[in-house]
């Protein structure tokens, strides 16, 4: 197998909710979602916001078996897995992962009269905690904590010829950051929660984000050789991430923001 056979592909990358409109057409307006990509094929995704359900935008086809890994149950990133066909399908093998216990926390909230359907009653999903690494399609997903409101993780994605952190909603600051640096050490891109910029974060103490400085830093720490932006503030525009990232540039050079189709070769 060759290496670009195996990539990380993004498919939404905001915060909070999702946005549309003119101001946001480069970066997209889905919530949080990472497909997990094998020769065109859809083996897996980290994440289930709203940019989810984009899958078959990018020229992908749906593997017999599909694995879900979420990073917490926050609305933005489980709101797309109620939309997400494939669940619905007894076409396809659904295994959802996720901290804590997955199966009781979504079939409490994905279910009338939130939802018209229970996910208890799709026809082929299993769930289960994660607690260790994964290994899914010559991939290995390893879970790491983060720093959030109710508890959240981060995966380091290991593939054959190279690797990606998922720091999606962490706000840095805390011991826990030496322990993600030591979680992502090392990997090729790290894709790191950026949300806020600097002069926002004394107000949003608690909120559970970063700012880009942050995610500069973090990448300097670990080694990363690319820094990719996620979480990206639902109110900033096109314009708005340019800047960020223009700024961010004269720090941390290969810094880029998420936007639908980045992709990460594995």
């Amino acid at each position: 197998m060759v290496e670009n056979n195996l990539r990380l592909v993004v498919l939404g990358s905001r915060g909070s909710i999702p946005v549309s409109g003119a101001d946001f057409v480069v970066y997209g307006g889905g919530t949080t979602s990472f497909a997990l990509v094998v020769d065109d094929r859809l083996v897996g995704c980290i994440d289930a916001g709203t940019g989810v359900v984009a899958w078959r935008e990018f020229g992908l086809s749906a593997a017999p078996s599909i694995h879900v890994f979420l990073t917490h149950y926050h609305w933005d990133h489980i709101q797309g897995l109620s939309m997400l066909d494939l669940v619905w399908s007894d076409d396809h093998d659904i295994t959802i992962h996720g901290p804590g216990d997955p199966q009781e926390t979504l079939t409490s909230v994905i279910a009338p009269p939130w939802f018209p359907v229970s996910l208890a009653d799709a026809p082929s999903v299993r769930f289960e905690s994660i607690v260790r690494p994964v290994e899914i399609s010559g991939l290995t997903i390893t879970p790491f904590g983060v720093e959030h409101p109710q508890g959240a993780v981060g995966y380091r994605i290991d593939g054959p010829s190279s690797s990606v952190a998922i720091v999606t909603d962490h706000e840095a600051g805390s011991e826990m950051d030496e322990t993600i640096v030591d979680a992502v050490r090392g990997v090729e891109a790290l894709i790191h929660d950026g949300q806020y910029q600097p002069e926002e974060a004394a107000a949003h103490r608690g909120w559970g984000h970063s700012t880009w400085e942050d995610a500069v830093a973090a990448a300097f720490s670990s080694g990363a050789d690319r820094l990719i932006l996620t979480s990206l503030n639902p109110h900033r525009t096109d314009e708005d991430v340019d800047a960020i990232v223009h700024t961010a540039r004269r720090r941390f050079h290969a810094t880029e923001a998420a936007y639908p189709g980045l992709s990460v070769s594995l």
